[in-house]
């Protein structure tokens, strides 16, 4: 019966002359309205299509749409983060490396050969290895070159050159800290190779260098190993110029202070910090007796 009714109504529609039908019409939708044939969302018995306005909008259109804003939400999430990171606030002063190169030479031997007595047969036994034990000597946070941060850099009473002197205490590693650490990197990229070359042939023949000979060897014959430095000892220490500025005031490190004292357990706190609501005394008994007749 409904197959004859709705073949009866296609058939009045075509004799009236109003054409054949959309599919959204024959869906029972509303779709279309008055912009022509609708679009799937019409089809589908919305009310898409209006006047012209959404129906003219395909999927492709939407979804591009949609990609469009991902794509900005990805922008702007990239631009929020990464980028390089903030600058050093206390860079160091690599002008200064040539007026304390020598002397810095001279320390980094005094500290080499205290470390030589630390050293096991794993460290001295190749050349590779030594390379390794003494390129910590101008890292400052190592054991072996946390001597940097001992030294201030001090203009002498004329003004033309700067001396390294030992403090009572390690300082904070700010800008002179970390310029010594630039001479000490200078005078070891230019003799690590025959440092440790030195080093390994003197300790597998049993007679490790002496303080003296080491120094002499690293730091002030004419073919010292760090003889090429800039500012070297043989070389000789350029004159520091009447318009550099002097350095900042040498700063001890400051111990972190410690946590302050817990406080002793209060009545009614427990060590665990849990409450304890201490227990009620008992209600004074009283002797009916003593009440007398009421």
């Amino acid at each position: 019966m409904q197959k004859l009714f709705s073949t009866a109504m296609v058939s009045v529609a075509w004799a009236q002359g109003d054409g054949m039908p959309d599919m959204a019409s024959m869906m029972g939708g509303k779709g279309g309205g008055k912009g022509g044939m609708p679009d799937m969302a019409s089809m589908m018995g919305g009310k898409g299509g209006g006047k012209g306005g959404m129906g003219d909008m395909d999927l492709s259109s939407m979804m591009g749409g949609m990609g469009g804003m991902g794509g900005m939400g990805g922008g702007m999430g990239g631009g929020m983060g990464g980028g390089e990171p903030p600058p050093d606030p206390f860079p160091p002063v690599k002008s200064d490396v040539k007026f304390i190169t020598c002397s810095a030479c001279k320390i980094m031997s005094k500290k080499l050969h205290a470390q030589m007595s630390k050293w096991d047969k794993k460290t001295t036994g190749s050349e590779e290895a030594l390379q390794d034990a003494v390129g910590t000597i101008c890292d400052i946070s190592s054991e072996a070159g946390s001597w940097i941060a001992e030294y201030d850099m001090v203009e002498s009473k004329d003004g033309k050159a700067i001396e390294l002197k030992r403090q009572s205490a390690k300082g904070e590693c700010e800008i002179e800290c970390k310029t010594l650490a630039e001479a000490c990197k200078a005078v070891l990229q230019e003799s690590e190779l025959d440092l440790a070359a030195g080093l390994y042939k003197s300790l597998k023949s049993k007679k490790p260098l002496d303080l003296k000979s080491l120094t002499s060897k690293m730091c002030t014959s004419d073919d010292a190993w760090a003889a090429n430095a800039e500012g070297s000892c043989s070389a000789g220490v350029p004159k520091v110029p009447k318009k550099r500025k002097a350095g900042p005031v040498f700063q001890p490190k400051v111990a972190p202070s410690s946590p302050p004292a817990s406080d002793p357990i209060s009545p009614g706190i427990s060590a665990g910090g849990v409450g304890i609501t201490p227990a009620k005394p008992d209600a004074p008994r009283i002797d009916p007796a003593s009440l007398g007749e009421l």
